[in-house]
């Protein structure tokens, strides 16, 4: 024990060391860059005491004049280290440099592309702050980068995380700069009277086209420059199956559900169905538009030969299950709704409401989930049972809970009937729609786990018996004729495929007999082709390999 107590305090140094050093060093970035924000705000400002207070001016000139040098000595300590860096020290380091390079990215272009977007609306857009976050943050991410490109400090352990999550905060950033690009548009498109000024009009979209261009950019240099589209490691394929794909997948299904409960014929007037679409309609179908473009760039990549079958099934399953997701709530809510149609206090307005909600989501959930779950094709039985036991596991997790909650409501109901509703269908109609979609959920796929279950043990059990068949070796003995008794001892053995010919002759005696089986058996235990043996009387035997 005591010669073993300096060999783990040795591998606990050399595991909390690096972890130690890389912390403070995220650290000291991160009050360098903030120092930096805040120095060059005072400046822009001209120390103006009335723009900068003296608290302000204290803290830029100590995180700057304190991060600075003290980041630069714990560098220089960190970069001797990742001259001959162990796999932990380089896989801290890429962490790391990862983080600081998505925080400081993503402070310096929003920082910066508000700059530029603010200077549309007015032209008295107090502009110091905000050059100053985009130059402070700014540079701590360019040299951020130039180590993590650098042939010398580059990581050697998970090389490609910054960039894989530089690419997807700029595709996210994308995103949401042209849904507010949409929205500006159609916002002109049905309200034209705030095209030249007001808050909806001309000076939004160019503000808009701004951030789009920016981000835009910003993703292309990720995607193609950096090559990240070309990029096969695990945490790309996650984050492309994720945000990539499934991500925009679920906000178009909800977005184009509430389309259709709009359009769903309830007891509105034209006036209020076009006040409706008028107030929510251009955000609504920027989100549509944009999830929409995403979700299909990405599908069509799946289809480039640059990503294995793994990852096309992983993103066919992972779409299958949002569409599932989907198309679960939208039961839910039909029967939530169906009750609430048969309740004496619940308003036809709000049934009929929830009933369009319901079934716009359980429409296209289920002609999504048809799409990409193909449950009348054959599916190989090892590709989806992750997917069929996670979601079994889930869905009885929700319904478990929907029980619960539906036992709790009956006896709520029951034991305090001053606080109670008219009706308990009104009481229990929620949990009970839940309780509804989940176990029908929960059913299918664990009957469907079962049937795969049977088929990949009848396909394992009938490959172990061709496997044995064909592994059997074919064995041809020459022996006189009288010699049968040798013959019934190889035939029973299952190995081998035994094929008997008689020849002329005396029998062989027991002491050729044993000799013909050991040097039978010693040539099995030496080659592994299929063989001709002739047995003589003597009990030599002479082989001959066959083809």
């Amino acid at each position: 024990m005591a010669t073993n107590a300096p060999v783990l305090n040795a591998q606990s140094s050399s595991v909390l060391r690096p972890v130690i050093l890389h912390s403070l060093l995220f650290v000291l970035l991160m009050v360098t860059a903030t120092g930096l924000s805040a120095l060059f705000t005072a400046v822009f400002h001209g120390f103006n005491a009335q723009q900068v207070s003296t608290d302000q001016l204290a803290m830029a000139l100590t995180f700057t004049l304190v991060g600075i040098p003290l980041a630069w000595l714990l560098w220089r300590s960190v970069r001797k280290r990742l001259a001959r860096p162990t796999a932990f020290d380089s896989a801290i380091w890429s962490l790391q440099a990862s983080a600081v390079y998505l925080v400081t990215l993503a402070a310096s272009s929003c920082a910066l592309l508000g700059l530029l977007a603010g200077f549309v609306p007015s032209s008295n857009y107090a502009w110091q702050s905000t050059l100053a976050v985009a130059l402070g943050w700014g540079a701590v991410c360019l040299w951020q980068h130039r180590q993590i490109t650098s042939a010398r400090t580059a990581p050697r352990q998970f090389a490609q995380l910054a960039a894989t999550v530089g690419n997807y905060f700029s595709l996210v950033l994308f995103a949401l700069s042209l849904v507010a690009t949409l929205k500006a548009s159609l916002e002109i498109l049905i309200r034209p009277e705030g095209t030249l000024a007001g808050p909806t009009g001309m000076p939004n979209l160019l503000a808009a086209l701004i951030w789009l261009a920016g981000s835009l950019g910003l993703w292309v240099w990720h995607w193609k420059l950096r090559r990240v589209q070309q990029m096969a490691d695990l945490l790309n394929n996650i984050l492309l199956v994720v945000l990539g794909l499934a991500a925009p997948a679920l906000a178009f299904l909800l977005m184009i559900a509430e389309l259709f409960s709009w359009v769903w014929p309830q007891a509105w007037t034209a006036q209020e169905r076009a006040g409706l679409f008028h107030e929510g309609g251009p955000n609504l179908l920027a989100i549509l538009i944009a999830s929409a473009v995403v979700w299909i760039y990405h599908q069509s990549q799946l289809h480039t030969g640059l990503h294995s079958r793994a990852v096309i099934s992983a993103a066919r399953l992972a779409l299958s299950a949002v569409s599932l997701a989907v198309l679960a709530t939208g039961l839910g809510m039909v029967v939530n709704a169906l009750f609430a149609a048969i309740g004496s206090t619940v308003s036809v307005s709000y049934s009929a409401d929830l009933l369009g909600h319901g079934l716009g989501l359980l429409g296209f959930g289920t002609a999504a989930w048809l799409w990409h779950f193909k449950p009348w094709k054959p599916s190989p039985a090892e590709s989806r049972s992750a997917y069929l036991v996670l979601f079994f596991g889930a869905s009885s997790l929700v319904a478990l809970i929907s029980l619960l909650v539906f036992g709790y409501r009956i006896f709520e109901f029951y034991l305090e009937p001053e606080s109670r509703l008219d009706s308990l269908l009104n009481t229990v109609r929620a949990p009970l729609g839940w309780l509804v979609a989940t176990a029908a959920v929960a059913s299918y796929h664990f009957a469907l786990w079962r049937t795969d279950k049977d088929a990949k043990a009848g396909s394992s059990g009938k490959s172990t018996t061709t496997r044995d068949a064909v592994t059997r070796r074919a064995v041809v003995i020459v022996a006189p004729a009288a010699s049968e008794p040798m013959a019934a001892q190889l035939k029973a053995r299952p190995e081998l495929s035994l094929i008997w010919i008689a020849s002329a002759g005396s029998a062989l005696d027991d002491r050729a007999e044993v000799s013909v089986l050991a040097r039978i058996d010693e040539y099995l235990a030496c080659e592994s082709g299929p063989v001709l043996a002739i047995a003589n009387e003597d009990g030599t035997v002479q082989f001959t390999e066959l083809a």
